[in-house]
């Protein structure tokens, strides 16, 4: 599904420059609006994978301490990028 959404989100990129009219730019906004629950889901299924990777590491006992703070700033990293989008979708930006 995701390949899907951005190849369709690449083709309205791509039109963007040509679509000078209202109409299209109201499709294109409807088009977003129907995608936009996939999306979100895309960055949700995303962001578990990604978390767990993080506590495994965290939890090995071989990783260093610099390697800890380097997991712990990317941790915060994830976090913040996901609250922003989460932010984002739901002010309708």
């Amino acid at each position: 599904m995701s390949g899907m959404i951005a190849a369709v989100l690449a083709l309205i990129e791509q039109l963007l420059p040509a679509s000078a009219s209202a109409q299209v730019v109201t499709s294109i906004i409807e088009a977003l609006i129907k995608m936009m629950p996939f999306i979100v889901q895309e960055v949700e299924s995303l962001i578990g994978p990604v978390k767990n990777i993080i506590a495994a590491l965290q939890a090995n006992p071989a990783a260093l301490p610099d390697q800890l703070s380097q997991l712990q700033a990317l941790d915060k990293q994830v976090d913040d990028a996901f609250e922003a989008a989460a932010s984002d979708t739901d002010s309708g930006n």
